[in-house]
């Protein structure tokens, strides 16, 4: 019986090294690989969007590009009308004056559609561009994807479009998430 046990173990050892050292999938490297980080570009990022007033113009999608030389605020979020989706976005709607400065855009992201996004907005009195990413892609491409909807995350852009803060762990309820998120808007602008 132990002869076997150890000849098993012999046998299963070099399978198991060789299947620790292939390496991992394409698919794997490439979600670490475009997950934002501080102090890289941001990736590009153009998708239509939706505010209280209605849907935007589809000729005239949100373009991150078309931001550089303003902070921008990236609200990652599940998904409209859920209780904690409303809480978060009626907090940051109440807080709105002190987001919203000078040079300061701040946009919500789900994989919501434009029509929930439109009826969210204004149900909820939102000043900000809520962006529907349907199909995942963008969710996907910066790591932040829960299966088909996105993680709740801040990522905060510079005006150079460097990547200068992700918070994971942004609680919208929190006051001491404001004043982090506050420190990384006045970083990201001191940034020439």
């Amino acid at each position: 019986m132990i002869t076997r046990l150890v000849v098993a173990l012999l046998v299963m050892g070099p399978v198991s090294l060789v299947a620790q050292s292939e390496p991992e999938p394409l698919r794997l490297r490439l979600a670490v690989e475009d997950t934002p980080r501080v102090g890289r570009k941001a990736m590009p990022l153009v998708l239509p969007y939706a505010t209280r007033e209605g849907i935007g113009p589809a000729d005239q999608p949100f373009d991150l590009s078309r931001e550089l030389g303003r902070v921008v605020v990236l609200v990652f979020y599940p998904g409209n009308f859920t209780p904690s989706s409303t809480a978060e976005w009626q907090a940051l709607r109440d807080r709105a004056a002190t987001l919203l400065t000078p040079g300061v855009v701040v946009v919500g992201v789900s994989t919501d559609s434009l029509a929930s996004h439109a009826r969210f907005a204004q149900a909820l009195d939102l000043p900000y561009k809520l962006l529907s990413d349907r199909d995942g892609a963008i969710i996907q491409r910066y790591g932040l994807s829960d299966g088909s909807r996105a993680k709740r995350a801040v990522v905060v852009i510079g005006r150079d479009g460097t990547v200068r803060s992700v918070d994971p762990a942004f609680a919208a309820l929190d006051p001491q998430s404001y004043i982090h998120l506050a420190a990384a808007i006045r970083a990201a602008q001191e940034i020439r």
